[in-house]
């Protein structure tokens, strides 16, 4: 297998700077999600590791051997870097049955036959296609395609997987079933897999270790995704991470209440000791993690009610601000679910605290 070093490299197009002086490791073996908004360097990225793209400054390396460099002649061309590479659309090629897409990457590097057709039926039967090696493109369904997109990745390389954005294009259902295919063909093979995404729950569901690009391309964290999402290092991974709620405070006194005029009732919480001397914060919450009824320490008013199947999405004003709060169906149905134009009470748990709403420093 394969462990990939980047190693402060910067790259550009004509004179915008995309990458700039971006240094990561992924380990041999590992899962390894590259997350970030679009338009962030992400697929710029990947098509440097894979030497589609030449770089201004720094070095990649894959398992230990130089790859890329500013200097072409150090640099290894694509088709000897050992990567096998999967894209948002598939990529596969209609007019070749699975068989045929599967062994044609084999036949381009003049693999013996035997050994090719052997490798071929072996990566399909690993993708659980196995059955359908004489099925045409259009006989198959988008998920069946992308898997055809994969066995021919493995056959490519044995060491290193790109997949890119590789089931953007799927319906929701497909997604979640696609997104455990390939932990599990990470798992069964021991390949390294770098999958590059601007999905957050993808990205959560199937890395080993994450890392974190914002806007300008610049890796803001780098974690296990439990980690990443329990202890975001600025309120803007706080944010990117998931449906997020940032409340408003101003002192009052020795505590904190809702930020506005007229809002002197306290707010429920217990700020951190770097934050206490600050005039005005950031309560930040997720959804789920915000109870509402006729009993709690604040006071609300609901606007909608949404009913979701598994769960139930309210709209609640909270001084002047409106926030996002979901309940679990069941639960729902058992306390009552509360009405549209109503008052309610709410009660947080899990809050964490910032200086501002757009990368403050956490609690």
């Amino acid at each position: 297998m394969a462990g990939v070093t980047f190693e402060n490299i910067t790259i550009s197009y004509d004179s915008k700077v995309i990458i700039d002086n971006l240094s990561l490791k992924v380990e041999d073996g590992e899962c390894f999600a590259i997350l970030g908004p679009s338009a962030c360097g992400k697929t710029t990225l990947m098509r440097a590791l894979c030497g589609f793209k030449s770089l201004d400054s720094g070095q990649i390396h894959i398992g230990g051997k130089l790859v890329g460099s500013k200097d072409k002649w150090k640099s290894v061309a694509p088709e000897k870097r050992n990567v096998g590479v999967v894209f948002q659309d598939y990529a596969v090629w209609p007019h070749y049955s699975v068989f045929e897409n599967v062994y044609y990457p084999l036949k381009k590097r003049k693999v013996p036959k035997e050994e090719a057709k052997k490798r071929a039926l072996h990566a399909i039967e690993q993708v659980r296609m196995k059955g359908y090696e004489e099925r045409m493109p259009a006989q198959l369904s988008g998920g069946q395609q992308q898997r055809v997109a994969l066995a021919r990745a493995l056959v490519s390389s044995d060491q290193l997987m790109v997949l890119d954005e590789p089931i953007s294009n799927l319906d929701a259902n497909l997604r979640e079933e696609m997104r455990f295919e390939i932990k599990e063909l990470q798992r069964r093979t021991g390949i390294t897999v770098i999958y590059i995404t601007h999905d957050q729950e993808v990205a959560l569901a199937i890395a080993d270790r994450m890392a974190i690009l914002d806007q300008k391309g610049y890796v803001r964290q780098v974690g296990v995704p439990e980690d990443v999402y329990r202890n975001p290092k600025d309120s803007s991974i706080y944010k990117f991470l998931g449906v997020s709620n940032f409340i408003p405070l101003e002192r009052r006194g020795e505590g904190y209440a809702l930020a506005g005029e007229g809002s002197d009732e306290p707010f429920p919480c217990n700020v951190p000791q770097e934050l206490r001397g600050a005039d005005r914060l950031f309560a930040a919450c997720r959804p789920v993690d915000i109870s509402v009824g006729d009993a709690g320490p604040v006071k609300g008013f609901v606007k909608h009610v949404v009913y979701l199947g598994n769960l139930f999405e309210y709209r609640v004003l909270l001084g002047g601000r409106e926030i996002r709060v979901q309940q679990d169906s069941h639960e729902a149905f058992k306390t009552g679910v509360p009405r549209e134009e109503r008052p309610c009470a709410l009660s947080f748990r899990n809050l964490r605290f910032y200086g501002d709403e757009e990368g403050g420093t956490p609690s």
